[in-house]
């Protein structure tokens, strides 16, 4: 930064200076009257009294000097009161607010109250120092704290014995900012006094602390991290690798109480890909050896077999192939005389109706259309629902039109992601839930609560009919989302910087890595009570077993960290199944392969093992049962069982036995008349499935205390057929009235399924409470319901919206009959904003406008708009002001487009002015703008937007003025200087003209730049290209001999590796596209989930990157008619307009102006991609993708 007059006005100036260039900010003085001046002085500072409130918890204790006095150690006084500093680490606090989310999505503080210590927040990671409480007097056993950020022994909370000095305990975070509670046993200290003391020492990533809410407790708190006496032990928890099964199980540790056995192992089973457990208690396993690629037709070889324990010793002796000569299974259940069967592209039903263990029929081909492009994605996790469907999960990237064969494709039900169901005796199909990534796990808790974990981060998320949730990539089906629901983890299993094996201790202390297998909901009954209702899924990466908490928050759930379960110990291990069974004990399968990633290249995968284990507690022993031979009387007792299998089970049975009125009188009378909600609930869903849930029945639950009865008999009403009128009624009564959000989520998830003419009463009331407006699920999923009827009667929606106490409701609606697209639509809107008198309203009407318009260059002026306009244009407030300008620049409006020239072209007019005057100029292609845009080129703030803007012309000069000025250019200005040349074939000859005279260094010349060139299609384009850079037209073999010789050099151990100069490299080569370390553009893939330590995994995917390419990352080419070109991956798609994410810009292409578009089948990532990088660049960029932290970028000139 420098300062100094500039413009000879005697004022100073500055000049700051940082990577993207140097910019100039004069100095300018106005005259102002004198109330005017007196209020912008510097006020005197008057101390603030501070209350603060009691929030203890049941069971909690403030913390307290020897004199009884309440210590501010919780720092909700706001101040560092009763603390001391020491260096700089703790200047500026305490943190006020969750400052994390502010600067992070990613992440939150996880805070109490709302006060808190937080190294990071202020002066980032390298000041050092220890901040120290006053002396606290123990009078409770136990303590618990909050502690987050670095994971580093030197970011620590010390507890300390005052008398001796001695550290009792101490804690760290887990590379992450999310504090988590911890707990340190005091009880051999009561009656003295402690003190704590908060450590940063750390200056590197991580490198710092955050703390919050130290409490007492008189009784131990459940499902805690305990603090220790020991650092974090830095070694590798997976300390084997290709064990022996028997050996497999004795290195496992589990908690105190559990012991591992196995049940069986290779040859006897082999790639197990899933897992059931029949009525009899024996184990289904399928064994997938087609994985990863679909076999020939008639050469499948996977099996389904059969494990029976006959004599209950554990020993489990029997062994029966059911079915053979299956090909690329994935999933399986049994139920209704057969075995259900998951082998894409088909959903099949081996029939076994007399149990004989033998198959009745050839397979039976129900559903069709599920895809396969990627194989670790398909049809899985299947499993029986209270409601008595099959339920499974599906991956994101691959692309299924499901159907019954035969079915028409424009009468398919397309599913890329979500969970999906099918009821086995109706045999209709359905997608229950759209979204999140790639989820292999599903369960249902005590109240019927659906919970999936998901491969890739976020891994957890609370499954809601009707829904549709964060997807991984790709579109929603229904391009007026607008917006979905996200994870409910507050936490995640991965350290800021990897995934998986780059940075395994780090891993290792937050449960592991990304990649997640298998859910199950604990309710086995045998275990301690603790385990009950909480979530288990195997980390694959991390070989173990993690655990999350599910607790309730507004109308749903949020997920918490809960200590790791099982420990494998072993690398190889990789548990994809595991279910609770007769016993109450947990029994799992382990696919058991040193290949942790999917790939399709056979050979690196170990088809030789698998293996099968049971985790027990207290040396419990197997039972014997055949729940077939019981009577239905028998069955429904068994609703009342603390074991979740048998409750599963029966009612599965009496599903398959049918209605019967004796049975219906049993389930009538536990369902309305037993204490325990739980045991209501398995009533109401056996009386469903039997079918037994009579509308009386129905009302009956209506009016039950219970929200989760109350909520599910909803559900289950709307199951089959129309509701009647008094049941549409008493639901309209109950949105309006009902106290409980999880009614109301019950009732915004039934109206989705509603007519739409039957939709309005419930929607009115729903919308009325104000207290849903921040909840995770309710906004969202009124909304889902409401979308339909905007262009079904625009009118009354907006009376709708209009009454609507949730904004996002409001907000949408609007946007949603903008998006109608006629003229009347936004007539009707026009004319409702100019009856709007405050500026907050006047926003919500032109944002809803400006974006449901956005990629229209023009729409028809409404005649409204002639005088709203006016008034609107004319306003003090400058977002009203400036939305209207760009709303009236839409509406083609002379005056508007001339007034916005004026404001981009002025140095003196605000920088975020001038920016989105231009968006809206560039939005609408404005035919006068290309003159002014040339000028721009000189001015730095706005230089970027210019560059890029000048692509969207054809213009003579465009390519001289850019290419005179190109030396001056930084990184990224260069960037967008090439994209712009390399747009047009008149531009792009220019651009190799000027390689060719050396005015422009050809390793400028990006790999991404030359692909570009080359879908310009211009013969003579390519042969200079060939000359000035080189073009190899490789085959398969070449890129093989590319990845060796690249392996070789990288191999070698010098020159050393400069991480710095990686991360250079990786700015000017990767991060256009990719995010590592959360730098970087998510056009392409995440980097920093990927394999990248890996070296043959780099290698390949750089080297050959379309090898392997999922279709939501698979380029379009577009040709505008003015002849431009356009590469990038399509992000949205309306009846309007191409929303394309380019190398260097998101670009929105009317669809009016677009003469061709094609998929290429080359990846956005192009060939040669390294050609231009030197040795120590390559080995530099490789070591930087392989590090396990951000490093510092490398200082330029």
């Amino acid at each position: 930064v420098v300062t100094g007059d500039l413009n000879g006005d005697k004022l100073p100036d500055l000049v700051v200076g940082n990577k993207s260039g140097a910019y100039v900010l004069l100095h300018k003085t106005e005259k102002v009257d004198e109330a005017t001046w007196k209020k912008a002085q510097p006020k005197k500072f008057v101390p603030e009294k501070v209350s603060v409130k009691n929030e203890l918890k049941p069971g909690e204790f403030y913390a307290t000097n020897s004199e009884g006095k309440r210590l501010n150690v919780d720092f909700e006084l706001g101040n560092l009161n009763d603390w001391i500093a020491d260096g700089e680490a703790f200047q500026s606090q305490p943190a006020k607010d969750d400052m994390v989310q502010a600067r992070r999505t990613d992440m939150r503080s996880n805070h109490q109250g709302q006060f808190w210590v937080g190294t990071f927040e202020f002066l980032q990671d390298k000041p050092v120092g220890t901040l120290t409480s006053a002396k606290i007097k123990v009078d409770h056993p136990y303590a618990t704290f909050y502690v987050g950020g670095g994971q580093h022994d030197s970011t620590r909370v010390e507890i300390v014995d005052h008398a001796t000095g001695k550290v009792i305990a101490k804690a760290s975070g887990r590379n992450n900012e999310a504090m988590h509670q911890t707990l340190v046993d005091l009880s051999k200290y009561q009656g003295k006094e402690i003190f704590i003391r908060l450590v940063d020492q750390h200056r590197g990533g991580w490198g710092h602390i955050n703390f919050d809410h130290f409490r007492f407790h008189d009784q131990k708190p459940a499902a805690l991290d305990v603090a220790n006496n020991d650092a974090p032990k830095k070694e590798h928890t997976q300390k084997y690798d290709g064990l022996p099964g028997h050996k497999a199980a004795e290195v496992m540790t589990v908690p105190e109480g559990f012991s591992v056995s196995l049940i069986a192992a290779e040859p006897d089973v082999q790639q197990p890909i899933a897992m059931t457990i029949d009525d009899r208690g024996r184990l289904w396993v399928a064994e997938s050896y087609a994985y990863p690629s679909k076999q020939p037709e008639g050469k499948g070889k996977d099996r389904i077999l059969i494990f029976e324990d006959k004599d209950a010793d554990g020993k489990f002796e029997t062994r029966k192939i059911f079915q053979d000569n299956l090909n690329l299974v994935s999933g399986l259940e049994v139920g209704f005389g057969g075995v259900w069967v998951g082998q894409a592209p088909y959903l099949l039903f081996i029939p076994d109706k007399n149990g004989d263990d033998k198959p009745d029929a050839e397979p039976q081909i129900l559903l069709d259309g599920w895809h396969y492009e990627d194989t670790h994605e398909t049809l899985n996790s299947f499993i029986w629902g209270p409601d008595g469907w099959l339920y499974g999960c599906h991956g994101v990237f691959t692309h299924s039109r499901v159907g019954k064969p035969g079915t028409p494709d424009d009468q398919r039900q397309p599913i890329n992601a979500g969970i999906w169901r099918y009821h086995p005796t109706r045999h209709e199909f359905e997608v229950f839930a759209h979204g999140t990534s790639n989820p292999w796990g599903v369960d249902f808790n005590d109240q019927g609560q659906c919970f999936l974990s998901c491969c890739v981060i976020p891994h957890l998320f609370h499954i809601v009919q009707n829904a549709r949730y964060r997807r991984q990539a790709g579109q929603h089906f229904n391009p007026y989302t607008y917006d979905d629901i996200k994870t409910i983890a507050k936490h995640r299993h991965w350290t800021g910087g990897q995934w998986n094996q780059s940075d395994r201790v780090a891993s290792d202390l937050v449960g592991g890595g990304h990649a997640h297998a298998g859910a199950m909901i604990y309710l086995g009954g045998n275990w301690p009570e603790k385990y009950r209702n909480q979530l288990f899924m195997n980390n694959i990466h991390g070989a173990r077993l993690n655990q999350d908490q599910l607790a309730r928050k507004g109308s749903g759930y949020e997920g918490d960290f809960a200590p790791d379960f099982l420990f494998a110990n072993d690398r190889s291990s990789q548990i994809l199944y595991l279910r609770y069974g007769p016993d109450g004990q947990v029994y799992f399968i382990d696919w058991y392969d040193t290949n942790q990633c999917h790939h399709r290249e056979f050979q690196k995968h170990d088809r030789s093992n698998g293996r099968i284990f049971r985790v027990a507690y207290n040396n419990a022993k197997p039972v014997k049962v055949d729940l077939q031979k019981l009577t239905s009387a028998e069955l429904v007792k068994l609703q009342l069982h603390d074991n979740d299998w048998y409750v599963r089970q029966s009612r599965r049975i009496l599903q398959e036995r049918g209605p019967d009125p004796e049975v219906h009188a049993q389930l009538a009378e536990i369902a309305f008349q037993n204490d325990d909600v739980t045991r209501r609930l398995r009533a109401l869903w056996a009386l469903h499935v039997t079918g037994g849930l009579s509308e009386a029945k129905v009302m009956q639950a209506l009016k039950d205390p219970s929200e989760f009865m109350r909520g599910w008999a909803i559900q289950l009403a709307l199951e089959t057929g129309t509701p009647s009128q008094a049941l549409l009624a008493k639901m309209a009564q109950l949105a309006q009235s009902d106290p409980s959000p999880v009614v109301r989520l019950y009732l915004g998830s039934a109206v989705n399924r509603l007519p739409l003419d039957q939709r309005w009463d419930i929607l009115s009331g729903l919308v009325s409470h104000a207290e849903d407006q921040n909840d995770h699920n309710l906004p969202l999923l009124y909304w889902y319901a409401i979308e339909p009827l905007a262009p079904h009667d625009m009118q009354r929606a907006f009376q709708l919206a209009d009454a609507s106490e949730i904004p996002l409701i409001e907000s949408y609606t609007l946007r949603r009959i903008a998006d109608i697209g006629t003229a009347d639509a936004v007539a009707f809107l026009v004319e409702q904003l100019g009856q709007s008198t405050t500026a907050a309203r006047q926003k919500v009407f032109l944002d809803s406008i400006n974006s449901a318009l956005r990629g229209r260059r023009q729409f028809p002026m409404p005649e409204p708009w002639k005088t709203v306009g006016q008034k609107l244009i004319a306003s003090k407030d400058p977002v009203v002001k400036s939305e209207s300008l760009a709303l009236a620049v839409t509406f083609g409006d002379p005056a508007a487009m001339q007034q916005l020239r004026e404001i981009v072209a002025s140095q003196q007019n605000d920088l975020p002015g001038r920016k989105s005057a231009l968006a809206s100029l560039l939005g609408a292609k404005d035919p006068e703008l290309q003159p002014i845009l040339i000028p721009l080129l000189d001015d730095p703030t706005m230089r970027r937007e210019a560059l890029r803007g000048l692509a969207g012309y054809s213009a003579a000069d465009t390519a001289a003025e850019i290419l005179k000025r190109y030396p001056r250019f930084d990184l990224n200005e260069k960037r967008d200087a090439l994209n712009t040349l390399a747009s047009r074939r008149e531009y792009a000859h220019q651009l190799v003209a000027a390689v060719e005279a050396k005015q422009i260094a050809a390793k400028d010349l990006s790999a991404e730049i030359i692909r570009q060139l080359g879908n310009l299609k211009d013969k003579s384009l390519n042969e200079k290209i060939g000359k000035v850079w080189g073009i190899v037209r490789e085959s398969a073999a070449d890129k093989k001999k590319q990845i060796a010789s690249f392996k070789n050099m990288i191999e070698r151990p010098q020159p050393t590796p400069d991480l710095n100069l990686g991360r250079a490299v990786f700015a000017k080569t990767c991060q256009q596209c990719h995010k590592l370390f959360g730098t970087g553009e998510a056009i392409g893939p995440e980097l920093t989930g990927s394999n990248r330590a890996n070296l043959d995994y780099l290698l390949s995917n750089v080297i050959d990157p379309s090898a392997v390419m999922a279709k939501d990352y698979q380029p379009a080419v577009i040709v505008t008619e003015s002849g431009r070109i356009v590469t990038g991956i399509i992000k949205k798609e309306d009846n309007n307009a191409v929303t394309v994410a380019t190398a260097n810009e998101t670009v929105i292409i009317p669809r009016d102006e677009i003469d061709e578009m094609s998929l290429s089948d080359k990846s956005m990532m192009p060939d040669n991609l390294w050609k231009q990088l030197s040795r120590i660049e390559v080995r530099s960029l490789v070591a930087y993708l392989a590090s396990s932290q951000q490093v510092p970028m490398q200082a330029t000139a």
